[in-house]
Formats: C-alpha cells, sequence, structure tokens
C-alpha cells in the first residue's frame, strides 16, 4: 500500500493505537488465514462486534475481508469490515440466533484475502519501480480482485512507459523477492533510501510504523496484507493508463492465472 497522504493514512495510525484489536497486522505473510475462534462483544442490525478479530478491515485502498461467522446455533456471511474505534463486522444471509457472549468460529474467505494479498504487493512493486524509474509519486491507489488502479503523478508524464513498467514489474516478480513485515521507528525509516513516500507529510504523533519491505527494492508504512514472496504473484499485465489531470496518469493492472 503505497499510501497518499491524507485519509488512507487513517488506517495506520488506527493500527498503532488498536495494536490488540487489529490482530491481522501481526501476520505476515498475510496469505491462507487460519480460522479463529472469538466471541461476540456487541451487535446490532447490521453488524457484529467481535471480542478479537483477525479479519482485514476496509482502508488504505484494500477492500476488506469476507468471512463466515458460525456456531452450533447460528451462521452469517460477513461482506465488509469496518473500523475505527473498533472493528465491525457487517452481515448478510444470517440463520439461527445468536447473543452477546457466544464463542463462534470465523472463516475468513481465503481466495480472497489470497488474491487481495497477490494485487497490494503488486501495487507496491509497480509504485517503487515508477518512483525508480520516473520520480513517479503514487497519489492514490484502489485494489480489486479481478483489477487495480494506482494513480501516479509525474513531472513529466510524457515520459511514462506503460510497456517498459509491466515488464520490469515482472522481472521482479520472477526475481522471487522476499516480502518482509516490521515495526520501524520514524527516524530509522527517514534514514533509509528505499522509503520512497515522504516521511515528513505522515502524521507527526506516530513514531512506529509497521512496515513492507520488498527485497531490496521498496520499504513503505503499510497496515494492508501481502504475500511472502514475489513468486506467488502471477505475472502482471497493464490493461489501461488514462489520463487524470495535469501530470497524473492512472494505470490499471491485473494478475494473469
Amino acid at each position: 500500500m503505497s499510501l497518499p497522504i491524507g485519509k488512507d493514512h487513517q488506517l495506520i495510525l488506527t493500527s498503532v493505537m488498536m495494536m490488540n484489536k487489529l490482530l491481522h497486522l501481526n501476520h505476515h505473510p498475510g496469505t491462507s488465514p487460519s480460522p479463529f475462534k472469538t466471541h461476540i462483544s456487541s451487535f446490532n442490525d447490521d453488524f457484529i462486534e467481535l471480542a478479537e478479530s483477525y479479519c482485514y478491515p476496509m482502508g488504505g485502498g484494500q477492500p476488506s475481508d469476507h468471512a463466515v461467522l458460525s456456531n452450533k446455533r447460528f451462521s452469517c456471511n460477513i461482506q465488509d469490515v469496518r473500523g475505527k474505534e473498533t472493528l465491525m463486522h457487517y452481515f448478510e444471509k444470517i440463520s439461527g440466533e445468536f447473543e452477546v457472549g457466544d464463542e463462534i468460529t470465523c472463516i475468513i474467505d481465503t481466495k480472497r484475502r489470497n488474491q487481495l494479498c497477490k494485487m497490494h504487493t503488486a501495487q507496491h512493486l509497480i509504485s517503487a519501480l515508477a518512483n525508480e524509474e520516473w520520480k513517479a509519486e503514487t497519489v492514490g491507489n484502489q485494489i480489486g480482485v479481478e483489477s487495480t488502479r494506482i494513480d501516479l503523478k509525474f513531472e513529466n508524464r510524457d515520459v511514462f512507459d506503460a510497456s517498459h513498467l509491466q515488464s520490469i514489474v515482472n522481472n521482479e516478480i520472477d526475481n522471487a523477492l522476499e516480502v518482509k513485515m516490521n515495526f520501524r521507528e520514524v527516524n530509522d525509516l527517514l534514514d533509509d533510501p528505499l522509503v520512497r513516500i515522504n516521511m515528513d507529510r505522515m502524521p507527526p504523533n506516530i513514531n512506529l510504523w509497521r512496515t513492507i519491505a520488498i527485497g531490496d527494492i521498496d520499504v513503505c508504512p503499510c497496515a494492508g496484507t501481502h504475500v511472502a514472496n514475489t513468486r506467488e504473484i502471477p505475472q502482471l499485465e497493464i490493461t489501461r493508463v488514462k489520463s487524470k489531470g495535469a501530470g497524473k496518469l492512472r494505470v490499471e493492472y491485473k494478475l494473469n492465472e
């Protein structure tokens, strides 16, 4: 997640403040999450709050996990997860009855999660290599299951070459680069040449950041889910390049399974 400055940083801010609630943060790689047991702590007509959750909440350009909650008395599908001070698991297709305190099992949709992990890690590669080649800055992104778009800002967008970007990204995918996660202090990130975002524009009251590092290509503060190695990502195809105003291009891509 090469995050634009602004509201998309809220997930990382919340992550640092809610380390005990956003449990996915401590898990890397994010692929194939295991089912987990927890308790229902509250609910209303729209969502269920769990005592703890490993589900990914929508944020930073990445959509939320889907999941199934169940026990012997009820089951429901979770189609959206959102979080600020708490994680709200929005449900549909509920059968049976439940109440506060019930123990439940949550099974995250691993096919969806794994695809989003691949898409998100590919987004980091595109953002990093576009910056390396043309000093492009990622100013927006929307990760999807079928396709993903990234908004890039250039000093001179005429220098951009989509076929070249596709080629060098696929080369790095083939290079089987390790993808690592850790937590780093802001001063450490300021001194790291692989950090391509402007840390001076990040919220000044946060000292510890969850970071994703891909080989010796990129280091980025990120609360998203990722693969363990770039070899898990299928070959990428840039499907569309669209003008988004002065100096900006929207690059859309898919993964060819």
